[in-house]
């Protein structure tokens, strides 16, 4: 796989293999980090959640038959040409890497079984992995930027995720002759290469349209909060000119809970997503797809009321779809401000782990509470994970000092 300069600070990927060359359409790293971030996974990231879930591979029992492990890697194989379609460079990958997987030599032992229907799975999972990094830097990176220069931008995340800024740095790009061309060997090495680039010039910005909440490259360098996609007849510009004349979210206070319960929707999908299955049911389910509905639906319903067409009682109702509030009269609402502990954990580790953050057990004296006799409390890890998900300052934040 190679990423080549084609000019017009433009690029285009190549897929190399003994028969053919395949070359994608030539993109900028602003065009290229938008199309990347927009891909839509969505049905084959349900097939290979059942894979996960439900096929007989991984069933609890004493002996797995071989028949398993080559059934499941023939309905894995059979996703590659499913894949390809919706993306044809993570097509290319993992066809690429889930061959060579395929000839790992069978021990004959149960474990090996496992262990390679597994690996089969971490293959078969990467595209919705790298998507996810990249979609979690992008947040951290471009959202709120409207003003800024992508060297601006690069600072933004150097101060969330100062690993990731390390290697997107656009000063430790090999010097090459024009026109350049880099060989790649993985999909994130390919997104991390497209955000180095993307740094390095200043001919055009991605900024998040305070509309639609997509991503967009403006056509001036001047601070643009709208993006030009359409709906219904009408382009975010126009509607957010619109909006702009209506809406007064530095005085009104359910536009704000609205911000502040998109906050918690967005914490709520990160946790949900870097979790193992293992570790999901203390967790409340978000996937990109039911946040993307949340998401569509908040937005329709903010344009009514700041048009007048809700009260803000009816708006606050259709927007809490995952009952959040305890009162929909927003003198009555008290959504704490700023970003979760968690928030905060995954802003500091796009890859953040919360098996290896909490501790599996900790003690602590509540001195805070009005009690006389205050006593020892053993948290378990569950616990504290609980309590970091919260919107408030966390036990293990306040007393685990």
């Amino acid at each position: 796989m190679y990423l080549m300069e084609v000019g017009d600070g433009r690029y285009s990927i190549q897929l190399c293999d003994d028969r053919s060359i395949t070359r994608m359409p030539a993109l900028t790293p602003a065009e290229t980090l938008i199309a990347f971030s927009e891909l839509d996974y969505m049905d084959y990231r349900k097939a290979v959640r059942w894979l996960r879930n439900e096929h007989p591979l991984f069933e609890e029992r004493i002996d797995i038959p071989v028949s398993d492990l080559e059934d499941f890697a023939a309905e894995a194989i059979l996703l590659t040409p499913d894949l390809c379609e919706i993306d044809p460079v993570s097509g290319f990958v993992v066809t690429d890497i889930l061959h060579q997987t395929l000839q790992a030599e069978d021990d004959g032992t149960a474990m090996f079984l496992l262990a390679a229907g597994q690996e089969i799975l971490r293959v078969m999972e990467e595209p919705l992995r790298v998507q996810n990094y990249l979609r979690n830097i992008m947040e951290v990176t471009f959202d709120g930027t409207a003003g800024l220069t992508p060297a601006e931008q690069y600072e933004n995340l150097r101060a969330a995720y100062a690993d990731i800024a390390r290697i997107c740095d656009p000063a430790k790009l090999p010097r090459l002759e024009k026109p350049r061309s880099f060989r790649l060997r993985s999909l994130m090495e390919l997104r991390m290469l497209v955000l180095a680039l993307y740094f390095e010039q200043d001919n055009q910005r991605v900024c998040r349209c305070d509309y639609c909440w997509g991503y967009f490259i403006p056509k001036t360098k001047k601070a643009t909060r709208y993006c030009d996609r359409v709906t219904d007849g009408q382009s975010c510009k126009q509607r957010g000119a619109n909006l702009a004349r209506l809406d007064k979210t530095s005085e009104d206070e359910a536009l704000l809970i609205c911000k502040k319960l998109r906050d918690r929707m967005y914490s709520r999908l990160l946790r949900w997503i870097d979790a193992a299955p293992s570790e999901r049911s203390n967790l409340i389910p978000m996937d990109y797809e039911q946040y993307d509905q949340w998401s569509e639906n908040a937005r329709l319903a903010r344009e009514e009321y700041v048009q007048g067409k809700l009260t803000a009682e009816g708006f606050l109702r259709k927007i809490d779809t995952t009952h959040e509030l305890t009162s929909y009269e927003v003198d009555k609402i008290d959504l704490p401000d700023g970003p979760s502990m968690w928030q905060r954990l995954v802003a500091r580790d796009f890859r953040f782990d919360p098996e290896r953050y909490f501790p599996e057990e900790m003690a602590y004296l509540d001195l805070n509470l009005n009690d006389p006799d205050p006593q020892w409390l053993m948290l378990t890890a569950d616990d504290l994970r609980r309590e970091a998900q919260k919107g408030h300052q966390s036990l293990k934040e306040k007393y685990g000092k």
